[in-house]
């Protein structure tokens, strides 16, 4: 195993700012689950946040595009003109919360200027269920396939706790194994409770609470603003 890419926390807080170079660290070559069968599970979707220490928080807001799949949508925040952030104890979501309640959203106070987009599905292999994050707006010149896929297991802690543990694509496990769904699949299922096929720390998603929903719609427009 490479340890730089151990850690699903490091890597997928990156994916928000750039998909390509993390995706030669620990993209898969093929999609896993046919996202034509899959189903949206009503209790991921929402807006989540993922907190690392030494990291900028991130946004992650599921939204169901259809009965099978999520658009993704991603973002960190930065530091406007007038703010500092150094004040907050932005690894908490205690401390995150109080940043959300007292700083406003725009150039002078909490702005981003990045954000991913990702088409997500869910499947059960092994009696385990994963999750498939397809970038979008990274596609080759001859079609919109993207170069690589990110897969995680799922794990459930708690009504609004989801802990991730990213599968790395470039892994021994996968070593010789033809790139087809299918194949990449039966190797996931013969190795599904092997610690070793995952991240050794999860991608921790953390459900923003209700009160704090507007500080990520603002975000959001923010976004807009910029790029429109």
């Amino acid at each position: 195993m490479k340890p730089n890419t151990r850690s699903a926390s490091g890597a997928i807080l990156m994916l928000v700012i750039i998909p390509v170079i993390v995706g030669i660290l620990a993209c898969m070559p093929v999609p896993i689950g046919d996202p034509e069968r899959s189903r949206v599970d009503p209790e991921i979707t929402g807006v989540w946040v993922v907190l690392n220490d030494g990291e900028d928080p991130g946004f992650y807001a599921f939204e169901p595009y259809d009965k099978r799949t999520w658009l993704l949508t991603g973002m960190t925040i930065e530091e406007g003109d007038e703010a500092d952030l150094r004040q907050y104890e932005i690894t908490s979501y205690d401390g995150l919360a109080k940043l959300m309640e007292n700083e406003p959203v725009g150039d002078d106070g909490v702005t981003t200027t990045e954000v991913s987009m990702y088409k997500v599905w869910r499947t059960k292999i092994g009696g385990e269920w994963f999750m498939t994050w397809e970038p979008k707006g990274f596609f080759g010149e001859d079609d919109f396939e993207p170069d690589g896929w990110f897969v995680f297991r799922i794990e459930k802690m708690g009504q609004n706790t989801i802990d991730l543990y990213m599968i790395e694509g470039g892994d021994a496990f996968f070593k010789d194994v033809k790139k087809t769904r299918r194949a990449y699949e039966r190797v996931i299922r013969k190795n599904v409770k092997n610690a070793a096929l995952y991240s050794d720390e999860p991608l921790k998603f953390i459900r923003v609470k209700p009160e704090h929903r507007s500080f990520f719609e603002k975000l959001s427009r923010e976004v807009l603003a910029i790029t429109s």
